[in-house]
């Protein structure tokens, strides 16, 4: 799993994980704020998965805009704490920032930061005790500047959200 499996970090419950993913900024700053960090990356190299037709659209792409896709796994103070397939606009973040996506397992979230990006929450679901996650979540990322950067769908363990 991690080398920080010998945390001692406790679950948290399904609700106060769903309202902080509703008014957070990033996956990883919200993960590194209710848990403690640190927060670690395990990127799936090479995934591919088609973007959903409607997600398109909310991010405005321009009829030449290209998508670059990232599915990850992230650990939180040494929880399994989620799984997340990531689309983005490489057009509209910097070179650096593309370098580091592309050659680094460094989150999303921190390689973005200073474009000050929030959250939109399109949809948000609590799963059942049954199910094999916690909480469901697609979301538009957005830049301060209002223009969507990233459209992410995510699946929490039920190690991050009893």
């Amino acid at each position: 799993m991690s080398s920080y499996a010998d945390t001692t970090a406790k679950p948290l419950s399904r609700q106060a994980l769903h309202d902080a993913l509703l008014t957070g900024r990033t996956v990883t700053e919200i993960l590194l704020s209710l848990t403690g960090g640190p927060v670690v990356v395990q990127r799936q190299w090479g995934a591919t998965r088609q973007i959903p037709h409607a997600m398109r659209r909310e991010l405005q792409l321009n009829g030449d805009e290209e998508l670059s896709f990232r599915r990850i796994r992230l650990l939180a103070a040494g929880l399994d704490a989620a799984q997340g397939d990531l689309w983005y606009v490489p057009a509209r973040l910097s070179p650096p920032m593309l370098r580091a996506l592309a050659a680094t397992n460094e989150p999303f979230g921190g390689v973005i930061a200073p474009l000050g990006p929030v959250r939109r929450t399109l949809r948000a679901r609590i799963c059942g005790p049954d199910e094999p996650f916690s909480l469901e979540v697609a979301a538009l990322v957005i830049a301060s500047s209002g223009v969507p950067l990233a459209y992410v769908e995510e699946v929490f363990s039920p190690d991050i959200g009893d």
